[in-house]
């Protein structure tokens, strides 16, 4: 089959929809099908184009047997709400036009979020008559709300109309946890196929977690106890209240950030003003580089605010052999006690994630045994068996819409 496979984010962007989205065209160019993806340039999450994307408005590439088209797009380094409709206003344009124009088509694949690419994959199903798939990553305009960037009002009643619209149209809907999964049937057509595909995490990472990588390689402190963060640095994580964990900790302890987002700058004024110190930022890394930092600390955290969401990160985290401390509500919350993958405090408690700390650190056979729970559950979770349903479904699909 041909598929047209929606996406604003895909590699070499450092992104966990990035991630799920680039196994899903791994999987289906494996099983023979011909995938042609239809993305922005590289440029998140600081806003600048990648060098090697500039001065064209199309690129197009191959990715093994993945076609890439790469769009020129508005690109913005501080993300305001209305430069971020800007962003996805212009790739939605784009889009439109590459995919009306493209060969026809078997199946539309779009992933969400933003809620305009699954709009306009209803809009490229409805003009090659072809079935419409969506992969929802995240539930729009419900996230935009919990997180304070939308407001109650006409723009978000008109994003719920779009939601529903784009619900209807699709033949089948693909998404990564179960609470995603009732919000979703809660506002579809009787009968609409919505099913479960969870992230994950990749050999690699197991293979990293079970090497040593030194402390003086990744420049961590000898004597101090290092916990670390890696990913965006995001309004879903809110890691504002690591710092006030940070100095609750004292100068035992250090935090090492790694990643770039929308609220780096904001953390980075606040650390020089109270926790220089004790917890220091670094940029961007390749997903390898960051899980070596990761594994050389003895602690990793993850954070996230919406009560919808399992972290992306949270598979990797528990692939990489360190004890996990999680600042988290709802299902994340669910997963990580249900299982026994790491200690949880509420988000935004700094003294709650302080006092977690503190316990891995002077427990370390607790430590022992959350790790080995964690690598067993990531051991179960890899992205790419995941990913290897969905040639299945994508054919069941398009028989049933035939």
């Amino acid at each position: 089959m041909r598929i047209l496979l929606l996406t604003q984010h895909f590699a070499p962007e450092v992104t966990a929809g990035r991630f799920r989205v680039e196994a899903f065209a791994v999987a289906l160019a494996e099983q023979g099908h011909d995938v042609h993806v239809i993305c922005p340039v590289p440029n998140h999450p600081t806003g600048v184009i990648a060098p090697g994307y500039r001065g064209r408005p199309l690129l197009r590439r191959r990715l093994g047997p993945i076609r890439v088209t790469y769009t020129r797009v508005v690109v913005v380094r501080r993300k305001t709400v209305i430069r971020r409709l800007a962003y996805y206003a212009s790739y939605a344009a784009i889009a439109s036009v590459l995919g009306a124009l493209a060969q026809r088509p078997d199946v539309v694949l779009a992933s969400s979020p933003p809620l305009t690419v699954p709009a306009v994959g209803m809009l490229l199903a409805r003009r090659h008559r072809v079935p419409l798939i969506l992969d929802i990553r995240d539930v729009w305009p419900d996230s935009p709300i919990d997180l304070g960037e939308m407001r109650p009002g006409r723009t978000h009643e008109a994003a719920q109309r779009l939601e529903r619209a784009v619900y209807a149209r699709s033949t089948a809907i693909l998404t990564a946890n179960d609470a995603f999964r009732q919000r979703i049937l809660e506002r579809s057509p009787g009968g609409t196929q919505v099913e479960v595909v969870p992230n994950g995490t990749t050999e690699d990472w197991l293979r990293l977690g079970e090497s040593e990588v030194s402390r003086e390689e990744a420049g961590y402190p000898n004597e101090r106890f290092v916990w670390a963060y890696a990913g965006n640095v995001g309004l879903a994580h809110g890691l504002e209240h690591t710092v006030e964990a940070a100095r609750l900790l004292g100068d035992d302890y250090f935090l090492v950030v790694i990643g770039e987002g929308p609220r780096r700058q904001a953390l980075e004024e606040r650390v020089a003003r109270e926790a220089s110190s004790l917890i220091e930022l670094r940029g961007l890394m390749s997903p390898l580089e960051a899980a070596r930092h990761l594994r050389a600390a003895d602690a990793v955290l993850v954070s996230e605010r919406q009560e919808t969401v399992i972290s992306a990160k949270l598979y990797d985290c528990c692939a990489i052999g360190r004890p996990i401390v999680a600042a988290c509500r709802g299902e994340l919350n669910r997963v990580i006690e249900e299982h026994g993958l790491g200690l949880t405090v509420p988000h935004g408690d700094p003294a709650a994630l302080a006092a977690a700390v503190r316990c891995l650190r002077s427990e370390p056979e607790l430590g022992r045994d959350l790790v080995e729970r964690a690598r067993g559950f990531a051991r179960d979770h890899l992205r790419d068996h995941q990913a290897r349903q969905l040639p299945a479904l994508v054919a069941s699909a398009v028989a049933a819409d035939a």
